[in-house]
């Protein structure tokens, strides 16, 4: 068996994070199928059992995390891949959160995610892809039915990368090989996507028992009352960690919530009281401005009161300056106030406030 390791950096992008990408080579001897495959790196050692082998190449274009789908892996795995001339390769999606497969034309570039909505609808391909043309799977999933994999196969030999039109970090490889050369096989690529998706879901673990175990966050105000700030998810190299956290404790009736992203992608925190009309689709334009106004904001019990679409701290650590990525409500009342990100609401990204 072939092992291949390849670094590949993001395209420019508002992370500009790495993936690292691990393929394995062809056999000839099926003996690979079922057996453990260990992967080694310098943060993890990864060893996955008997794994289910396909038919043909079939990639994962993401994940959640099937044990919390609030861990969101943003990868497709393996990274890279090589097959020859004319062999059908297959991406799936496993778990709500969408992605796209996304082969750009000669010259073109991607623009800023969810900036050109077109993108989100698919642009199948015509025929094998010799290198040229823009194809595109569209965002899977976008409802709860399983969407069927995407498949394509590709006629000339070179290197093409792929990207999802939303999670700019996402970036795959494909090396198309002439017919007869030595190329990935379905059990190599079978193992290797398992071992990339064990070392992921392991780092997407970590940061979200990082991210809910700190102590709540809160400055003491001069009047008495309490600042709480609540996180708005994490993320790593290869996860977006979809839960607001930590969960503020004690808060009271006067006291203050302060939203604030800390994370690589955009978030809300979308409250829907009594007489609140529901939001069915994330390009809602009512999902992007604060409602019912800009930031503070007194919470009530009835109505629609969102913090808008605040911007990720992208890149880590020099996004846009805190004003811009919080927004603060007081509530000024007893009581429940549940909310969600409305972008992330399939992936169960919700929380409550109860003041006493």
């Amino acid at each position: 068996m072939r092992v291949r390791a390849t670094a590949r950096a993001g395209a420019a992008s508002l992370l500009a994070l790495a993936l690292v990408a691990a393929g394995c080579g062809d056999s000839d001897d099926d003996s690979d199928e079922g057996q453990a495959v260990t992967t080694t790196t310098a943060e993890a050692t990864t060893t996955t059992d008997a794994v289910e082998v396909p038919d043909g190449i079939v990639v994962g274009a993401g994940m959640n995390d099937p044990d919390d789908p609030t861990i969101a892996v943003l990868a497709f795995m393996p990274a890279a891949i090589s097959v020859e001339a004319g062999t059908p390769v297959q991406w799936e999606w496993n778990g709500a959160e969408p992605h796209s497969v996304t082969f750009l034309d000669e010259g073109q570039t991607l623009p800023p995610p969810g900036s050109d909505t077109s993108l989100f609808g698919p642009t199948p391909p015509t025929g094998p892809y010799g290198g040229t043309g823009f194809v595109n799977s569209g965002l899977q999933p976008l409802g709860p039915t399983a969407p069927a994999p995407f498949e394509m196969t590709f006629s000339n030999p070179g290197t093409y990368s792929y990207y999802c039109v939303i999670h700019p970090q996402m970036v795959g490889e494909i090396t198309v090989e002439a017919v007869g050369a030595t190329v990935d096989s379905p059990a190599t690529v079978a193992q290797a996507r398992a071992a990339e998706a064990a070392q992921w879901l392991e780092e997407g673990r970590a940061a979200k028992a990082e991210l809910v175990d700190a102590d709540p966050v809160k400055e003491d105000n001069a009047d008495g009352t309490t600042t709480w700030t609540v996180h708005m998810g994490a993320s790593t190299a290869h996860t977006d960690i979809l839960a607001f956290a930590p969960t503020p404790a004690e808060v009271k009736a006067g006291d203050t919530v302060r939203f604030l992203n800390t994370s690589g992608a955009p978030h809300t925190a979308s409250f829907f009281g009594e007489g609140a009309e529901p939001i069915a689709s994330p390009v809602d334009p009512k999902v992007d401005p604060p409602a019912p106004g800009p930031s503070p904001q007194v919470l009530l019990a009835k109505g629609f009161f969102n913090t808008g679409l605040l911007p990720p701290d992208a890149p880590p650590g020099a996004g846009p300056p805190e004003a811009v990525r919080s927004f603060s409500f007081t509530v000024p009342d007893a009581g429940s106030y549940s909310y969600v990100c409305i972008l992330h609401s399939p992936s169960q990204m919700v929380g409550t406030i109860t003041a006493t």
